[in-house]
């Protein structure tokens, strides 16, 4: 089970996050993807860093509606020595705007 957080940062439609269970524990920046040319492009580019501390992408981000009309972003997150991490981050509803909270990924019926 995963839990963390993704926050809006200021007027860049970037974010930070934080991913976590008892096997991972990542911070991590997400960005928008210049090289978006579709509409099955991700929206964003997942950045972790390296044990040197250079930026490496981890995964992909995309903006998506729910069949209920809510609005959440979805998560894939690639990690050496792990299956693929897939996640939902929904607008958290008790905390500031901007802020969401991570959910395990359910996949569309």
């Amino acid at each position: 089970m995963y839990q963390g957080q993704l926050t809006a940062m200021d007027a860049d439609d970037s974010f930070t996050g934080n991913l976590a269970s008892l096997e991972v524990d990542i911070d991590f920046t997400m960005v928008p993807n210049a090289f978006k040319r579709s509409d099955s492009h991700p929206d964003y580019v997942i950045e972790g860093r390296s044990p040197r501390g250079r930026a490496v992408r981890i995964g992909s981000g995309w903006s998506a509606t729910s069949k209920a009309g809510n609005n959440y972003i979805s998560l894939a997150i690639n990690l050496p020595s792990q299956p693929a991490i897939r996640v939902n981050a929904v607008p958290d509803d008790d905390a500031e705007k901007g802020e969401f909270r991570i959910i395990p990924f359910a996949e569309a019926a």
